[in-house]
This record gives C-alpha cells, structure tokens and sequence, in this order.
C-alpha cells in the first residue's frame, strides 16, 4: 500500500476505499439531507456559504444548497471520481449554486474564515490525525460560524439474528482502516476531537441508521458491492487474512442474513456541533 501527497491511500494506484469505483460511488448516492444530516437545517439560512468536505458525490451537498437557496455550496472530495460524478449530477439536475473541487481535508485550498458553516460526514474514521482535520475546518470557517461533522462508530452494531458473514467483514473492514492508521470505533470521542481543535461544542448526540424489512437486501448487497470494489479486501487477501473461497463464504451469510424474516441492522453514528468563536 502506499500514500499520495494528496494524503489518499492507494494499493496498486487504486484508491483505498474505492472510491474511484462507479459501483461504489453509486452506492453513497441515495443518501439525503434528512436523514444523514437533518440536525443542521435548522441552523441554515438563505444565502449563507457551506463547505461540505468529504462530499461523496454530493447526495448531501444537493441538500445543503437547497436549503440556503440563494448561497454558496462547495463540496470537496480526495477522490477525483467523485467529484466528477458530482459535478456531472449537479449539472443533469441544474443544480446552480453547488461546486465541487478535490480537496484534501487536512488543506484545504481556501481562506481563513470563508464559509459560514462547515460540514463533514464520515470522513474522520478515514483519518490518522482527526483533530488536525477539524482544525482545519475551524480555520476556513468564520468568527462565530458553525463546524456539523458525523462520525460513524462501528465498535456495536446490532445484527439480528446474528451473522458469522456480518461479523468477518467487520473484521476485515476495520482492519483496513487500521492499516492506514483511520478508526472506525472511535466515533463515540467526536465530541472531544472537536473541542480539542477548538471549538466551543454546543452539541453531541447519538444518530442511529436502521435497516428492517424491505431495507435489508439493500443493506446488505451495498456491503457486497464494497467487498467486491474496495481494494482493501483484496489486499486481505494478498496478506493472507481470508482466502476467496472464504470471502465468497461472507457474501452468501449476509444475503442469506438480508432474507431472515426478522434481519434488522443497525448502525450508531456521533453528530457534534461545534461554534467558532
């Protein structure tokens, strides 16, 4: 594995997360303002400038240029793929008041104080330094704006009935992110990182994501979709960890988990609202 100067992981010149694959794009897509970050409209006025870091390809960002309807929305990504997919989504939906550019988080190309309101979504477990991160978002935010970060924990998630396949491709997602020095069970310190960057936090609260019913195929073919795109499995597989067959092993128990008339899945996440001032 090796690391850019961007600060983007690689294996083999591909993106760690695989985030230059257009399946794993695709399934960051269906997320909404409303439900991945519902808690920040009300503190969202028309014609205020947002920073969306770690944009994805803009699911939220869309979100949040509606939301302050005559302002100024900048989503920034690592990954160029995503902001291409972006940039070309925002264009078929006419959306006129979002850009997007590929930033990296830990410098960003913008100046001190620009945006009134900064906004980052399961970006810090990525991170080795996430205090560093939010430092940054605390520079280019201004005197008495706002900085809305979530951050997922993935230290419980409930799985009924349990799942031997859930449980190895935790196992082997969380090891990845290990091995580039990121943190996926340490969402539960968001509200900590945040104040030792410097904000002065108004908000930290439990965000739960649910999948039931009709909702567990989804859940469980967007897991396979990673497993089949991002390269850190296969480099578990490089290293020796898992083996194919066994890999194919962890696919067939989450779909046969997703078709259990009682499967229910759910996720814990940190939202934590921080003031500049």
């Amino acid at each position: 594995m090796t690391e850019d100067v961007t600060g983007r992981p690689e294996i083999n010149g591909r993106s760690f997360y695989g985030y230059d694959s257009s399946d794993v794009q695709d399934s960051y897509t269906g997320r909404d303002i409303e439900a991945e970050a519902g808690f920040i409209l009300p503190h969202l006025k028309p014609g205020m400038s947002i920073l969306d870091c770690g944009c994805g390809p803009g699911a939220i960002t869309f979100g949040l240029a509606e939301a302050v309807a005559s302002g100024r929305v900048l989503g920034v990504d690592i990954e160029p793929a995503m902001v291409e997919q972006a940039t070309r989504l925002a264009a078929e939906e006419g959306v006129q008041n979002v850009e997007f550019r590929v930033g990296d988080i830990y410098d960003l190309p913008f100046e001190d104080g620009e945006f009134d309101v900064v906004f980052s979504h399961s970006v810090t477990e990525h991170l080795s330094d996430p205090v560093r991160a939010l430092r940054e978002l605390r520079r280019v935010v201004k005197q008495g704006g706002l900085a809305a970060v979530v951050k997922t924990d993935w230290t419980f998630p409930f799985i009924v009935p349990e799942s031997e396949g859930f449980s190895k491709f935790f196992e082997l997602f969380e090891g990845g992110f290990n091995r580039i020095g990121g943190s996926l069970n340490r969402g539960r310190y968001l509200g900590a990182y945040m104040r030792e960057a410097g904000f002065d936090v108004i908000e930290v609260r439990n965000q739960v994501s649910n999948s039931f019913g009709d909702a567990t195929v989804p859940t469980a073919e967007r897991f396979i979709t990673w497993m089949d795109n991002i390269p850190l499995f296969r480099e578990s597989v490089e290293l020796g960890i898992i083996t194919e067959a066994e890999l194919d092993a962890v696919r067939a128990g989450m779909r046969e988990w997703a078709a259990h008339p009682d499967a229910y899945f759910s996720l814990p996440g940190i939202r934590a609202v921080g003031v500049k001032n």
